[in-house]
């Protein structure tokens, strides 16, 4: 079930005010329209009619989608991420909004930004897993990087159009790369990570840079 609330905000141009739903929670697979303005953005804007100003928005929510099997939710507050890892390590059940008690078993995620959740959904709607998108991200910034001698990638993400699955880097510089995620490499990482990534799975976890550089060291340090 998707649930909003009606804010206002104050245009950051001429200063008047500017009505805006907030959602709280948003379920992909009953309102695809949604999904959508969460993929393009629009859902994170608000426009003025005053001025045409557009002003970027950032709440938490909780996006769920059962098709894919997947629940995120997008935390700014530290603490929040903690209330939410302690209350799944306990807690093996939830009521959906019938109020049917149902099994938790599926991919739950943490993220810090929009950018973070739009390419969560992406990864799961391309059925992959996204701890190895996080392991190939960190493959090809390095290639990149080896290949570009000068260059450090900044930030790498995963995006897919039209069928065609990539990552996209960014450097300090200001140079942007893109590259074709293969599926042999996706294979390859799999092999040499898959058991190890596997293992480290939590109930709930922030499966980004930060995991996929630990899990890395993790099994260097063992081989």
């Amino acid at each position: 079930m998707s649930m909003k609330d009606k804010i206002n905000i104050q245009c950051r141009r001429c200063g008047k005010s500017i009505e805006v739903n907030k959602w709280s929670a948003v379920n992909g697979d009953k309102n695809p329209d949604l999904k959508e303005k969460i993929l393009s953005g629009e859902l994170f804007t608000a426009k003025c009619k005053s001025c045409g100003n557009v002003s970027q928005l950032g709440y938490p929510m909780v996006y769920n989608d059962p098709t894919e099997n997947i629940m995120i939710w997008l935390v700014f507050d530290d603490d929040e991420i903690g209330h939410i890892r302690s209350y799944y390590k306990t807690c093996k059940t939830q009521s959906d909004e019938n109020g049917k008690t149902v099994d938790k078993e599926c991919r739950l995620r943490i993220v810090r930004n929009t950018y973070q959740l739009r390419e969560k959904i992406m990864i799961a709607d391309c059925g992959l897993d996204d701890k190895m998108v996080e392991l190939a991200k960190l493959a090809y910034a390095k290639s990149t990087q080896q290949t570009n001698s000068g260059e450090k990638i900044a930030v790498s993400f995963f995006s897919s159009e039209s069928g065609n699955n990539r990552i996209e880097m960014y450097c300090e510089s200001g140079k942007a790369f893109v590259a074709v995620l293969s599926d042999e490499v996706m294979k390859k990482l799999e092999d040499k990570y898959g058991g190890k990534a596997s293992y480290a799975e939590d109930r709930v976890y922030i499966i980004d840079d930060v995991w996929a550089l630990d899990l890395i060291r993790q099994y260097e340090a063992e081989h």
